[in-house]
């Protein structure tokens, strides 16, 4: 008998001991647990508080953004608006340039004077309206076709004709140079940022063939007789050095009334008895 009330007096000590050991996990549990709860509210708060700071860095960006997009604005007014008064002054220079030119002339033949009224004497007159235009100050010269007419083909084409370095086709000879209608393609492709559509190349090369006068000559051209003609407007060397001498960049001759295509401007030197 006193062996079973040892056992049994053993087995009550090791369930005290158990339930123990649970009560102190338990604890130690619930511990970790309202730890976990304490850092939890505590990244809660951090979370909030680093939510508010990005909306207020947010908040920042826009408006830094948009105090961006106001001084880029503002600054194209500005240069927009001090190139117009350079404008301004160089059209009140060109004129005081003119009236001088004006009354220097001497009128020994009245046609001659009135062909080269507008020109100081050491200026050469134009030859053509390409010629006349490609040296006008192209600011001038793009208001009047792109702005106050929508011709923008006869602009492309005179800023065609300007770039004959890069894009046309030099003679053999060495003494002139022609545009294929690949060469204008080349040539508006790099003017416009885009392949040209068809229609605007032959506009183009039309705009440029009538703004060429006598200076500009519409041919065709065979390389071999297995291949087929090619339509081509050439120019000689001359010619097209003078598209790019700015000779009237000093004056203000794009005044209403001149002539702008088919006719001639003021400019433009008449032939002589002697030369027809």
């Amino acid at each position: 008998m006193s062996t079973n009330f040892t056992t049994t007096d053993s087995d009550n000590a090791q369930s005290t001991t158990d339930l123990q050991s649970l009560a102190n996990e338990l604890r130690e549990l619930r511990s970790k647990v309202e730890s976990l709860e304490t850092e939890n509210e505590t990244l809660k708060r951090r979370v909030e508080t680093q939510s508010k700071r990005i909306d207020e860095l947010e908040d920042r960006v826009d408006k830094n953004d948009q105090t961006r997009k106001d001084l880029a604005k503002n600054a194209t007014e500005a240069a927009s608006q001090a190139e117009e008064a350079k404008e301004i002054a160089r059209s009140a220079s060109a004129k005081a340039c003119q009236v001088e030119a004006t009354i220097n002339k001497t009128t020994a033949d009245d046609e001659t004077a009135e062909q080269t009224a507008q020109l100081p004497g050491d200026v050469e007159p134009s030859t053509s309206p390409l010629d006349f235009f490609a040296n006008c100050r192209q600011y001038k010269v793009k208001k009047r076709f792109v702005d106050e007419r929508s011709e923008q083909n006869t602009y492309r084409a005179l800023l065609v004709a300007k770039r004959w370095e890069e894009f046309a086709t030099k003679r053999t000879t060495g003494d002139g140079v022609f545009f294929t209608r690949d060469d204008v393609r080349a040539a508006l492709t790099a003017i416009m940022g885009e392949q040209p559509h068809g229609t605007t190349i032959t506009r183009v090369w039309d705009a440029l063939r009538e703004l060429g006068g006598g200076d500009l000559e519409e041919r065709t051209r065979r390389v071999s007789p297995k291949q087929p003609a090619k339509q081509i407007l050439t120019m000689d060397l001359e010619t097209a050095a003078g598209l790019l001498e700015d000779r009237y960049s000093h004056l203000d001759l794009l005044e209403e009334g001149t002539s702008s295509m088919g006719g001639v401007t003021p400019v433009v030197t008449q032939p002589t008895a002697e030369a027809v």
